[in-house]
């Protein structure tokens, strides 16, 4: 009996931290609604009108009509007319964007705004709406909306918070952004806010809006187009990676990135020295054995991204490498990870859909096959935490090189 109660009282114990936690969480949003009709369903999003007032007022009056906008294709300025009204949608990893009347970010409101930041409320949830960051500044215009808790927006400053938008919704927004990532974001017909409406305290929620005419979307969808240039097939050796969710197999490019391929082969296979800057020791141990896919996001990779005792690199790095007509336009291709164009070291990722805002950023020195592909899909999709890791561990448990 006296284990029940002590049992119990840890339970309350517990319970009572776990509410402190979660008031410790920030406030919720209390003030209007902001209702997205797209052209793939609604998402309602309530606003934080008094923690974000500025930034809360500025997006209502846009999407109103209340306030002037620019229309930076015919450089005029647009008066009473809603801003977001006929404005497309794009995917992003974790995510939904729009806001951008013109494409490749030009299209803005009216340039930066000042940011508020909420105390309390970060990117711990799906279904954060926030004002996009742009060029380092926090955008008139662009906003996101998020799919899962993901700390990446926090740490990489991807934009100020300004709403939270319900289940529905976020399911909403991943069936779009997954309809969108899967294509790299090219389609024959646009997805975009057929109306954006803001529901008042009091107000009943609007019927769904009407289709907004295809032709008058701005901006038009980029369509997939076919590449100047054929992709070139992999000639090199074929890596299996055996993991502990599954085997990767992939052909190399050995002739368009040799210096990429030889990097990975050799640290494979144990034939080239490297060295650990936490420990400072050297090793020619095969390098990937024991380590993790530590990051995984739907619709965009799995990446191998830590190292041995929680080292930053190996002790060398390398150029990008490229070569015509090799893209990401496909699943399945095998590039190494880097912090810069000369930064190359060691993590490699796999791509779970097209991404060709990678293109000429990032070294591809492999393509994967179809049931590599379907693994991926799989691995990317498994539970993960706020910082992309998989809830459970997936291990990297040898690398073999095939002729």
């Amino acid at each position: 009996m006296r284990r029940f109660v002590f049992a119990a009282l840890l339970f309350s114990v517990a319970a009572s931290a776990q509410s402190r936690k979660a008031v410790a969480r920030g406030p919720e949003p209390a003030g209007p609604t902001a209702v997205f009709d797209t052209s793939m369903g609604r998402i309602a999003c309530r606003l934080f009108a008094k923690q974000a007032p500025k930034t809360v007022q500025n997006f209502i009056d846009l999407a109103e009509g209340k306030k002037d906008w620019h229309d930076h294709l015919n450089l005029t300025v647009v008066h009473d007319t809603p801003f977001y009204d006929g404005t497309a949608i794009a995917g992003i990893p974790d995510g939904i964007r729009g806001g951008d009347r013109y494409g490749g970010g030009e299209g803005d409101a009216n340039g930066f705004i000042p940011e508020e930041k909420i105390a309390g409320v970060s990117f711990d949830r799906p279904g954060r709406l926030a004002m996009a960051t742009h060029a380092g500044e926090i955008s008139s215009s662009f906003y996101i909306i998020t799919l899962h808790a993901d700390d990446e927006f926090d740490k990489n400053h991807r934009g100020a918070i300004f709403g939270q938008c319900d289940d529905a919704g976020v399911a909403v927004a991943s069936k779009i952004s997954h309809a969108m990532m899967e294509v790299g974001n090219r389609t024959t017909k646009a997805v975009a806010i057929n109306k954006l409406s803001i529901v008042r305290a009091g107000e009943a929620m609007p019927p769904v809006a009407a289709e907004f005419d295809p032709k008058k979307v701005v901006p038009q969808p980029v369509p997939p187009m076919p590449p100047t240039l054929p992709s070139p097939d992999p000639t090199g050796p074929t890596a299996v990676i055996d993991t502990t969710a599954g085997t990767l197999t992939c052909r190399l490019f050995k002739e368009q990135a040799p210096v990429a391929v030889a990097t990975f082969t050799e640290l494979a296979l144990g034939k080239r020295e490297w060295k650990n800057p936490t420990t400072h020791v050297t090793s020619k141990k095969p390098y990937y054995n024991g380590l993790h896919i530590n990051r995984v996001i739907p619709d965009f990779m799995v990446q191998q991204q830590d190292y041995p005792n929680g080292a930053e690199d190996a002790g060398f790095s390398y150029n990008i490498e490229t070569a015509p007509g090799l893209t990401f336009d496909r699943a399945g291709r095998l590039a190494m990870a880097n912090s810069g164009p000369t930064k190359n070291d060691t993590s490699w990722f796999i791509t779970d859909a097209p991404a060709f805002n990678l293109n000429e950023k990032f070294t591809i020195f492999g393509q994967c096959d179809d049931a590599t592909v379907k693994t991926v899909y799989d691995m990317a999709r498994v539970p993960r935490n706020a910082h992309n890791r998989p809830i459970t561990p997936i291990t990297v448990k040898g690398i073999t090189i095939q002729p």
